[in-house]
């Protein structure tokens, strides 16, 4: 913290610098804060005198900032953002709500009951916790747990290069199953052999052959003797399995999907390989949270399920 004489920057000097770098213009700046522009130049100018330098250069045509007041801001939206933090947690403690999850989570993992038995589970012994949500793909959660901004993730596995603070429990693994245009030779089949579709077109997903979902049907191309001709990709199950009804190809999909119902479209299960797709919980060892040991503690009868 700075301090000039008996003068410290307060939380209202902090706001300030973030919202006046955003804005770069008084009026602006001034009506987000709630106060006059008269206030928030005499704020600005007694920061200025206990840092002792000028954190914006102004001009009658344009407000940038100074290059003391870059140094300082990255710093100054840190203090602003904890503040906030602990002012929520504060609030939360006063309503009664004793913390907060977040949880990040893979879309598929919505509709193989996974997510709903866990959440549920949870919910019934953290009925004060407050609960935050986000689909997010299997890239972006690694990072966000090892940085710090999501409590837990629920990820396909594997992933490559997996942070070494991040802890990865395997908690289901998932059966393969195929994506057939209803028109196809074996839509019609009970099961269809993997083998069967060697040189076929195939939608596959975005991911690189060592990660995730794309790991797994790989692994069954390789044991099938199978060499796809992989001629669209997706991000998302639902996009892959839409243009599967609309003929472009086949695609190898987590069993859970055959609860999607699109036009053109049938599922059946795969023969002729043994791989499974492993769903997974991720979290740093080392987080210091009360609402993730309760949630970690919740999934401990939750038994990883196949082979």
């Amino acid at each position: 913290m700075i301090r000039k004489g008996n003068v410290l920057l307060t939380l209202k000097h902090y706001e300030l610098l973030c919202v006046l770098a955003e804005e770069l213009h008084f009026g602006r700046a001034a009506a987000r804060l709630g106060v006059s522009q008269s206030q928030l130049t005499q704020h600005l100018k007694q920061m200025e005198e206990i840092v002792g330098a000028l954190l914006f250069d102004r001009t009658r045509r344009r407000v940038s900032l100074s290059p003391a007041g870059a140094l300082i801001l990255p710093d100054a939206r840190a203090f602003v953002r904890h503040a906030r933090r602990a002012e929520d947690v504060a609030l939360r403690a006063g309503r009664g709500i004793l913390g907060e999850l977040s949880l990040g989570y893979v879309g598929a993992v919505a509709f193989n009951g996974v997510l709903t038995r866990i959440l549920a589970e949870f919910r019934n012994r953290a009925t004060q916790i407050d609960l935050r949500l986000e689909m997010m793909d299997l890239n972006r959660q690694f990072p966000e747990v090892a940085a710090g901004n999501l409590d837990v993730g629920l990820v396909r596995l594997p992933y490559p290069d997996i942070p070494p603070d991040v802890v990865a429990r395997t908690l289901h693994h998932e059966a393969l199953w195929i994506a057939l245009p209803e028109n196809h030779p074996l839509a019609g089949a009970d099961q269809v052999l993997l083998a069967d579709l060697n040189g076929a077109d195939f939608i596959a997903t975005h991911l690189p052959p060592n990660t995730g979902f794309s790991a797994a049907a790989h692994a069954a191309w390789a044991e099938a003797g199978v060499t796809p001709n992989i001629v669209h990709r997706a991000p998302q199950f639902a996009a892959i399995v839409s243009l599967v009804g609309a003929g472009l190809g086949v695609a190898i999909v987590p069993e859970a999907m055959r609860r999607a119902v699109l036009p053109g479209v049938v599922y059946r299960p795969l023969r002729g390989t043994t791989k499974t797709a492993p769903i997974a919980l991720i979290y740093r060892a080392d987080r210091e949270s009360p609402p993730l040991n309760l949630f970690l503690a919740s999934i401990e009868t939750f038994a990883t399920e196949g082979p």
